[in-house]
Parts: structure tokens; sequence; C-alpha cells
């Protein structure tokens, strides 16, 4: 299957899961865990469901792997932006938050190669 047909079927499955992840958020209470449920892990389903279909389990782990380090580094980034934005402003600890994320993000994936 071509590239460009393997990036449709990402975003037409993404979409729907998204869709009904949005449903069961909707479902649930409280209403402020909707968010929650819609976007990302949909996106997480639909790409690795493509991606075991089209290139393999070993495609999926590397997927997964990248996966955990891409949210260890956004919880390092939440966890230092608002006391660097505090304490720096808005400007540069948003910049400085962002280097904590580049850190994070870069150490893991030396890890995992």
């Amino acid at each position: 299957m071509s590239q460009v047909w393997t990036i449709a079927l990402r975003g037409l499955s993404g979409g729907l899961l998204v869709m009904a992840f949005a449903l069961i958020g909707e479902m649930v209470s409280p209403k402020r865990f909707a968010g929650v449920f819609a976007a990302g892990p949909a996106v997480a389903l639909a790409g690795m469901t493509v991606t075991l279909l089209f290139m393999g389990s070993r495609q999926v782990a590397d997927s997964a792997l990248g996966m955990i380090v891409g949210s260890v580094a956004l919880v390092a980034y939440c966890a230092s932006a608002v006391p660097l934005v505090r304490r720096l402003g808005a400007l540069a600890g948003s910049a400085a938050a962002i280097a904590v994320w580049a850190a994070v993000a870069t150490a893991g994936r030396l890890l995992i190669v």
C-alpha cells in the first residue's frame, strides 16, 4: 500500500476513533474528563492499528516506545512550565519549559535507541 493511502487511512481511523471517544466522554461524569477521552488515546490507537496492519509488530513496538518517551517529556514540561512562567515571565518561562521538554525527550530517545 502506498504511503499516501496509509496516511489517509490513519487520518480516517483516527477521526472515527476521536468521535467515538468524544461520545464516551460526553456520557461520563464529570464533563471535565471529556477532553481526556477525545483525542489522545484515539489517535494513538488508530495510528498503532494501521501501523500493525501494514508495517508489522516491530514498528508498533517502536511507536509505543516513542509515545511513552513523549508522554514522560510532556509530564516534565507540564511540571516545569508553571513554576518557570511564574519565575521568569511568560515568554522566558515558556521557552525554558520547552527546553526541559526537549532535554527529556532527547534523553529518552537516546535511552531507547
